[in-house]
């Protein structure tokens, strides 16, 4: 098929090159340049160095075309570097002068080509391409390209802009190789490692990293700090020290002047040299920057910064501790008592008195809080139940329960019904119950859940994120006595109320919640009898025949749970009907329910039971029904669950026969029986018919069972 294509190139040139054509996409282009790629990797060069002739007529055509096209004209640009990314093609190009005439843009100027900024991203891209050898550098600093580079940095197009950063790290990055220098990645080397020949390149990119960052543009300022952002990681010595170097002062400036705008690619910056060996020397200044950004923590850049500062991987310790100070500041002083807001810091105060301001401190705090909690941050020196009990304040204050000495404190009434706040708290609270000495708390924090649980004003959002943080904690108070009392005289019967809510996305949560608790307590005999005599497993059953085909499916999978979990208490099976109606009623979802999602659950259900020991004698009279169903469903998930649950069938039915043992006519006749069992459920049948299936995922599938 290759040979085919290539036999086409000299006609598909000259359509491109004719101005009178019109130009075929971009997408079809980008496929034709990738499929170009592609060969030259493939081919080790030599296909379409063979095909050169056709190509260099093409370029010269296109470059020396006052009509041509933007898109042709980038697409020529790309092609033409990728060809000269070798030192053969580079030299078969630079023959005759053409790759000066296809990169140098003052010829366009004339039909303002160069205004487009797809010509400026291909004449980019190109460079990019060909910067793989030497003479490629050699190429671009020879004939004054460098500036050019550095021109585009600022251009307005921020595909371009960023385009330009990118390939001016590429060139820094190639002057510290290995072809390029001795080697030397020392960060304490004092002697340049570069040749003399390349200091001025590298010196000329440097000093305009210094002066973007010095400029008072603010894009410019953008585009210098994305750059510097770069060079740590992806520059070797000695241009990563001798860079940071050059921009430490205006760095400085930039942080002490306390830009909002520009804490996020500050940080960018910082977070990049904390991963190299510049942050364990102090000429390079890189903790104090760092201590220096998160200020004296009465900003907004300061709290983001803070927040950021907690997200670094090798942060050091101190500096760690005092972001967490400041980014829980917020947090401390919304849920302090009145004689202890009067200690706070003024300008905090009256940013928390502004709602917009209020929320987004809020926000940062719960979100960092959460993040240090599932990493089992061990605080020193602050109180986890002290911490613990503040996310609890907050949640009553947003609910609208908060105690009469918060009454004056303005940001209280910000709080009350916002969602975002009380989305972010649940989780955080959730994510505190990894830390053993909030157990001793574990009542006010079920007490503030129950609260949004039972609250008529939850939105359906909230309501998910408080069974999301009741789950956590159910998980990690099991072994506590007083739990079963809570979930049977307390949650249930709101659960049983939730169940009836006439918002599908509440009743929808409720089942996968108890789905959830279920798993969280299998094997709990206290739970699976609560569960049963508090009438739950009637709502559970009725849910099977919801109006929201969502809702079925969760009733699916729930139900699934609770007849697993009953099987194990040998006192309730005998007195519960749960496994029969189950069955009744799946069977009816899967044979008769129009929507796809409750199908694929009972599919799934039943894989499920098959994989356990206690039902397989019974669903094995229903599994011959459920293959035929799922493999005549017409929804192709329902298709491939049924054949997840045919290859655990083949599992369980074969792991019987002994055939690879000595006495092989014994285990000959094993395998016959369990080959003639599996033949009567019909799965040879669905197996044969999954390969001529009209949907590819399923055939794949049936073809690997075989």
């Amino acid at each position: 098929m290759d040979s085919d294509c290539l036999s086409l190139l000299p006609a598909v040139c000259l359509v491109l090159a004719d101005p009178k054509q019109s130009p075929p996409d971009d997408t079809s282009l980008e496929k034709l340049l990738d499929w170009f790629k592609e060969m030259h990797s493939q081919s080790n060069e030599q296909v379409l160095l063979q095909h050169q002739p056709c190509f260099k007529e093409f370029i010269s055509s296109v470059c020396t075309s006052k009509t041509t096209d933007p898109a042709i004209l980038s697409f020529t640009l790309k092609l033409t570097g990728l060809l000269a990314c070798t030192k053969q093609g580079f030299h078969l190009l630079e023959v005759g002068g053409l790759l000066v005439c296809v990169f140098e843009r003052e010829a366009w100027f004339v039909c303002d080509l160069w205004e487009d900024a797809s010509v400026r991203s291909g004449w980019l891209q190109g460079l990019l391409n060909m910067l793989k050898h030497r003479q490629a550098l050699d190429f671009i600093c020879g004939n004054g390209l460098l500036k050019v580079i550095l021109q585009l940095q600022n251009d307005g197009s921020l595909f371009v802009a960023c385009l330009a950063n990118q390939l001016l790290v590429h060139i820094l990055n190639f002057l510290t190789s290995s072809n390029m220098t001795n080697g030397s990645d020392a960060v304490e080397s004092r002697e340049s490692s570069l040749s003399p020949d390349w200091v001025s390149v590298s010196s000329e990119i440097m000093n305009g990293v210094v002066e973007a960052l010095s400029s008072d543009d603010h894009p410019r300022v953008l585009q210098g700090l994305r750059l510097l952002s770069s060079v740590p990681s992806q520059c070797g010595e000695p241009i990563r020290s001798t860079l940071w170097k050059d921009v430490l002062v205006p760095l400085e400036v930039l942080i002490n002047r306390g830009s909002e705008s520009l804490t996020q690619p500050l940080m960018t910056v910082l977070q990049a040299a904390v991963r190299t060996p510049l942050l364990g020397q102090s000429e390079y200044k890189v903790e104090e920057l760092l201590e220096a950004m998160l200020g004296s923590g009465n900003k907004n850049e300061s709290f983001q910064c803070a927040a950021l500062t907690i997200k670094l991987e090798k942060c050091p310790e101190g500096l760690k501790r005092k972001a967490i100070d400041i980014v829980l500041l917020p947090l401390q002083c919304v849920s302090a008592q009145s004689q202890d807001t009067e200690k706070m810091n003024l300008a905090l105060k009256e940013q928390l008195s502004q709602k917009a301001s209020c929320i987004s401190h809020l926000m940062q705090s719960l979100s960092s809080l959460e993040e240090l909690a599932y990493t089992k941050y061990q605080f020193e020196g602050i109180s986890i139940h002290s911490v613990t009990s503040s996310v609890v304040l907050l949640l009553r204050i947003c609910s609208g329960h908060y105690p009469s000495s918060l009454i004056q404190n303005n940001a209280s009434t910000h709080l009350i019904g916002c969602c975002k706040v009380q989305r972010c708290g649940l989780d955080t609270l959730g994510a505190l119950s990894v830390y053993e000495e909030n157990m001793n708390i574990r009542k006010d924090i079920f007490g503030v859940l129950l609260d949004y649980l039972k609250s008529p004003d939850s939105h359906a959002t909230v309501l998910k994120k408080t069974y999301q943080a009741t789950v956590s904690w159910i998980a990690v108070c099991s072994p506590f006595p007083d739990l079963l009392q809570f979930i049977s005289h307390d949650l249930f019967p709101v659960l049983k109320k939730r169940m009836c809510d006439l918002r599908w996305e509440v009743r929808d949560s409720t089942l996968e919640f108890i789905t959830q608790l279920t798993v969280a307590l299998n094997g709990n005999s206290g739970f699976i009898e609560a569960l049963h005599t508090s009438g739950m497993v009637s709502i559970l059953l009725s849910s099977l025949a919801d109006s929201e085909g969502y809702v079925r499916a969760s009733a699916v999978a729930v139900v699934g749970e609770a007849v697993d979990s009953f099987l194990h208490h040998t006192v309730l099976v005998s007195k519960s009907n749960l496994l029969e109606e189950a069955l009744k009623q799946m069977m009816t979802i899967l044979s008769q329910d129009t929507e796809g999602f409750p199908r694929r659950a009972v599919v799934k259900a039943f894989t499920s039971w098959l994989k356990g020991s206690h039902l397989v004698t019974a669903v094995h009279p229903f599994l011959s029904s459920v293959l035929s169903l799922g493999c005549n469903d017409f929804d192709w998930e329902v298709k491939m669950h049924t054949l997840e649950l045919a290859e655990v069938l083949m599992e369980k039915t074969l792991t019987c026969c002994p055939y690879a043992v000595q006495n092989f006519g014994s285990s000959e006749k094993e395998l016959m029986q369990a080959l003639s069992k599996l033949k009567e459920f019909g799965l040879f049948d669905l197996l044969f018919n999954s390969l001529f299936d009209c949907d590819r995922p399923v055939c794949a599938k049936g073809r690997w069972e075989f």
